[in-house]
């Protein structure tokens, strides 16, 4: 990672493959460079995590409007051009988006004024050797966040941010706690700090976090990331959902395994939501975290009978059925059937496991969420 931007830099690039650190070092650095920018309108977001040629070009007008915009209120004019994509891949093949990035160069070549204040965060690392590097280098401060990927590497690196976190949280942890939940969330610092949230709440004050309580509220990797495909379809997410199965498939995750875990993901919601829908129990929503409770036996007993006696996380228990009593108990039975139907073909069918991960979660989409929305 590069040295800090300089504070009185003008145009500020941020890119590499730790995004999480990116997201957040872009929102310290705006808060410190101008604190009061989107409280008096003079900060303009534009998205670049656009995935088709129409919207790239879109995504530089809109920047390229704001930079040359006036604002009446506020002596500065910020504009953050956040999470692009276009640089690179196919969409950036386009002579079109090619053309409108050359224009964006241009201006930011220019000789800005004061009151300007730019800040561009890349999704993924940038080639050096590229037209728009080459172009940037020369008239904006550059910091690169790399998260570390070699296997044999990715270990004490988990565990040395893993320690960071436990004390800016003043939280304490008993044994092999740190190695335990380096082995489950790898290095993924936007994991890790969902997870340790999610722990401190549980443990609470004045307590150690134990083996037992990593066991019980942290996932392992793979599961965590199945558990948050099945969240997108919870929280009506088609894009997410889709991005999550290309992920999933880019890193060799096994398909069986995720059809297994989203299968039995989408029965607990299902579960968990018709018990709501029935008096059977109740959800007390306190935002992000709240509480799931059975308020009758049977259907309690229901439950651990349809998850095998295991333990399950109340934190995970309470996000399915928050999730679940959003959709009527047709759509939830919708949503069984179709996901049964898959699990079936991957037995019998020649299409591709992951072609028929992304056809299931359209049918639920198109099926289920949409009409529910």
């Amino acid at each position: 990672m590069s040295s800090k931007p300089k504070s009185t830099a003008r145009i500020v690039l941020f890119h590499g493959n730790d995004e999480f650190q990116m997201e957040k070092a872009s929102r310290e650095f705006l808060s410190s460079r101008c604190p009061d920018a989107e409280a008096n309108g003079s900060l303009t977001t534009v998205r670049g995590d656009v995935d088709t040629v129409d919207q790239a070009v879109d995504a530089v007008k809109q920047t390229l409007m704001a930079v040359q915009s006036l604002n009446m209120f506020s002596a500065e004019n910020v504009t953050w051009l956040r999470g692009v994509r276009f640089l690179s891949g196919t969409v950036f093949k386009s002579e079109t988006v090619k053309d409108a990035v050359e224009k964006l160069q241009e201006t930011l070549g220019k000789d800005l004024g004061p009151e300007q204040l730019i800040l561009i965060t890349v999704e993924g690392k940038l080639n050096k050797s590229s037209r728009f590097m080459k172009a940037i280098l020369k008239v904006a401060e550059i910091q690169e966040f790399t998260r570390i990927t070699k296997d044999w590497e990715i270990k004490a690196d988990a565990i040395q941010k893993l320690g960071d976190e436990f004390k800016q949280r003043n939280m304490e942890a008993e044994g092999s706690v740190l190695t335990e939940i380096a082995a489950r969330v790898g290095n993924d610092p936007r994991l890790m700090h969902n997870e340790l949230e999610k722990l401190e709440l549980y443990v609470g004050p004045g307590r150690k976090v134990t083996l037992k309580d990593v066991g019980l509220m942290v996932p392992m990797q793979q599961e965590a990331q199945v558990y948050l495909l099945g969240d997108c379809v919870g929280s009506r997410d088609l894009g997410r959902a889709m991005q999550l199965l290309q992920q999933m498939e880019t890193s060799g995750l096994n398909s069986m395994g995720v059809m297994a875990t989203l299968h039995n993901s989408l029965r607990e919601m299902a579960y968990l939501g018709a018990c709501v829908h029935a008096g059977e129990a109740r959800v007390d929503d306190r935002g992000q975290f709240g509480k799931f409770t059975f308020l009758n036996q049977d259907a309690e007993a229901g439950f651990l009978l349809l998850v095998g006696g295991k333990a399950r996380s109340p934190f995970r228990q309470f996000q399915l059925g928050k999730q679940g009593r959003n959709f009527s108990p047709r759509e939830l039975d919708k949503m069984l059937r179709f996901s049964a139907e898959t699990y079936d073909a991957f037995f019998r069918s020649g299409i591709d496991p992951f072609e028929q991960l992304r056809l299931l979660i359209l049918r639920i989409f198109y099926e289920c969420v949409r009409k529910s929305a």
